[in-house]
């Protein structure tokens, strides 16, 4: 009797199927070690030891961190290389928040490009400046003593563009930023002499006039965020909407009273708000809630664990307790616990870098470690 071997498809057949099995073995077999802690997706964390120390004004500048140590602004890689460094002087302050870096002291102000040249550096005649906004193509300077300050607008080779005074007579200028691609600015001041707080909104465009005006009530505003197309006015007890006109939408006004901004992010043209506890944020305690607003979204989350800080990435929550990162995308019902690649504990968070690095400090230590 003789025995003929299989075919060749029948073969093939087998083959693949051994694959697939293999393949099902593989991937239930890493989920298995993952749930048992000896794979642990927390190795896709890296850690660096920044030489900053987290009293020194520690900032995020895109992917890259600044800080100042008194005299000297620093700008790092995420790695911890230095890029450039510029000698300002004592009692200096600096503004990066629309991604140009501004810098002040006293009455002198200076203008800086992404490499860390300075393309302005001179002395304001108007007065010392309270502070300063940087924009994509502008900056915006609060000068004078307290009250009735002057609002200089320059762009980024320091030529005045825009000049008010007279707006803001007997007012505080609370704060400013722009918006609208740079080509906008909003100013929120305080009326001093009126017998209740009442808080105004100006809106501007930069070298024509002004767009709008609202009135924000007697609640302190303390935070402005444009995303969406909207400017998202948050006070002690309301987040506002408006446009670009300081037209309210109504229907978009957010209860917020006892809930602190912690942090903010634009997806798909929507707003995305995250809040903490204010008593928390206020007495330094740990943060045991947070509340995320989108759009016409509102949802709570109990953290397992109090936490020091809480930032938005890429659609996800992270909270960073003493030796553990929280994460959660928008969907999921629960956070995952990731260890973080640390030896010490984590007593505070000061930003994340536009590449999803967190900046964490263990006491004056400061840590640069990127997030899965």
């Amino acid at each position: 009797m003789m025995t003929f071997g299989q075919r060749p498809e029948e073969r093939q057949r087998k083959i693949l199927g051994i694959a697939v099995i293999a393949a099902i073995v593989i991937v239930v077999g890493a989920f298995a070690l993952t749930l048992l802690g000896v794979i642990n997706p927390s190795t896709a964390m890296k850690a660096v030891h920044l030489r900053c120390a987290s009293t020194q004004k520690v900032t995020p500048f895109g992917n890259s961190v600044l800080y100042y140590d008194g005299t000297t602004l620093y700008c790092l890689n995420a790695n911890g290389t230095e890029k450039w460094s510029f000698t300002l002087g004592s009692n200096a302050g600096f503004s990066c928040e629309g991604g140009t870096l501004a810098a002040w002291v006293d009455n002198q102000l200076f203008i800086f490009d992404a490499n860390g040249r300075s393309t302005y550096n001179d002395h304001i005649a108007a007065g010392n400046v309270q502070f300063v906004r940087a924009g994509r193509r502008y900056v915006a300077a609060v000068v004078g003593d307290g009250t009735s300050p002057t609002l200089i607008v320059k762009d980024l080779d320091g030529l005045t563009v825009d000049e008010e005074y007279e707006a803001y007579e007997d007012m505080i200028i609370l704060d400013a930023g722009f918006f609208g691609g740079g080509d906008y600015l909003w100013v929120t001041s305080l009326d001093v002499y009126g017998t209740v707080p009442a808080t105004t909104m100006h809106t501007i465009r930069v070298g024509q006039m002004n767009t709008g005006e609202a009135s924000l009530g007697e609640s302190l505003c303390y935070a402005v965020r444009y995303a969406g197309g909207k400017l998202n006015v948050v006070t002690t007890r309301q987040m506002l909407v408006y446009d670009y006109q300081c037209t309210q939408d109504k229907n978009a006004t957010v209860l917020v009273y006892g809930w602190r901004l912690a942090d903010w992010a634009e997806s798909s043209g929507t707003a995305e708000m995250l809040f903490a506890p204010s008593r928390q944020l206020e007495e330094d305690a740990a943060v045991t809630e947070l509340r995320l607003v989108r759009g016409t979204r509102d949802a709570r989350m109990t953290l397992p664990t109090g936490c020091v800080g809480a930032a938005l990435h890429n659609s996800r929550i992270y909270a960073f307790s003493g030796n553990t990162v929280y994460r959660a995308s928008y969907r999921d019902n629960h956070f995952t616990a990731l260890p973080l690649p640390l030896s010490r504990q984590v007593t505070g968070y000061l930003g994340m870098l536009d590449n999803g690095t967190a900046l964490l400090c263990c006491g004056n230590d400061v840590y640069a470690v990127s997030m899965p």
